[in-house]
């Protein structure tokens, strides 16, 4: 490779640098590995489908390369199913077999590029920095400013996707809407700067109570959404339970000048009659109007 076509990949690469291979031809797996680890690349092999989702439950890789045609689940189902663990993760699919195949196919499986067999040492790299390319513009696009999780475009985006999986596969899920207490109050008494101190604040709690697949998002002022906060009652409550003992913690711990408190409501997916992630968001907004009614109340 090139010293330019090398000092380049090494700029883009400083900061994301892991990816999975999946294939079920060992000698495939060998060459890509070698291609990516000799380059700077975190690299891990998968050769089936089903390890490929195990390995991406456990941790989190910025690119995956996987081959179309193998046993059992395919690459366009594997690509389906690894942009539901996670969302952000950009999927280069590969096949010997084009003809049989089309683009269409493999980008609504949500991947970002496709790339024929055989290939070269430098089409894959090249392929690999444009994906982590449009990646990054991506996720500047969808990234809140202030607190680093999902904004408003981000929540929709990656929601309307996590829904259509959720109707096909005919899997129901639980929505939190949140709202954070008195922080118009916070801005009026101690100025902006605190009340925005007071927003990064929850987001950091309500990522770090989360789990690393779930779209954690500040979708308003005041207000958040993570989806999906469960799949049952009972792991949403025990989600709920632990995000406020976290807040309680912060609360104790903390040298704020203000203490976080929120009202929020759950919405639930139902894929048998199912419902857009607006009415999701109304139906958590009415539960959460409740608990904030009787806050007030009992104050």
């Amino acid at each position: 490779m090139d010293e330019f076509l090398k000092k380049r990949w090494h700029e883009e690469m400083d900061e994301r640098r892991s990816v999975i291979v999946v294939d079920n031809e060992e000698t495939i797996l060998s060459l890509i590995r070698e291609i990516f680890t000799s380059h700077g690349y975190h690299c891990e092999t998968a050769p089936s489908a089903v390890i490929a989702l195990e390995l991406l439950s456990r941790r989190n890789f910025d690119v995956m390369v996987t081959d179309i045609v193998m046993p059992g689940m395919d690459g366009i189902e594997l690509t389906k199913a690894a942009k539901s663990i996670r969302p952000d993760i950009a999927v280069i699919v590969m096949t010997g077999f084009v003809e049989d195949f089309t683009y269409d196919e493999a980008f609504e499986a949500g991947a970002a590029d496709f790339i024929k067999k055989p290939f070269t040492e430098k089409e894959i790299l090249m392929r690999a920095m444009k994906v982590q390319q449009q990646e990054r513009l991506l996720a500047m696009s969808i990234t809140d400013e202030l607190t680093g999780i999902h904004n408003r475009r981000g929540f929709f985006a990656f929601a309307e996707r996590l829904l259509m999986i959720a109707r096909r596969q005919k899997k129901g899920l639980f929505m939190l809407y949140a709202d954070l207490d008195h922080l118009k109050e916070t801005n009026d008494t101690l100025g902006h700067r605190e009340g925005d101190r007071a927003l990064v604040d929850f987001a950091h709690v309500l990522k770090a109570t989360c789990r690393e697949s779930d779209i954690v998002s500040r979708i308003g002022g005041d207000e958040f959404a993570v989806i999906p906060i469960g799949t049952t009652r009972e792991s949403v409550e025990a989600i709920i339970t632990r995000l406020e003992k976290s807040i309680e913690n912060h609360n104790a711990t903390g040298k704020r000048s203000y203490r976080l408190s929120i009202s929020f409501g759950v919405s639930y997916y139902d894929p048998e009659d199912p419902c857009s992630v607006d009415a999701l968001i109304a139906q958590a907004d009415r539960m959460m109007y409740q608990q904030k009614r009787l806050k007030r109340n009992l104050s």
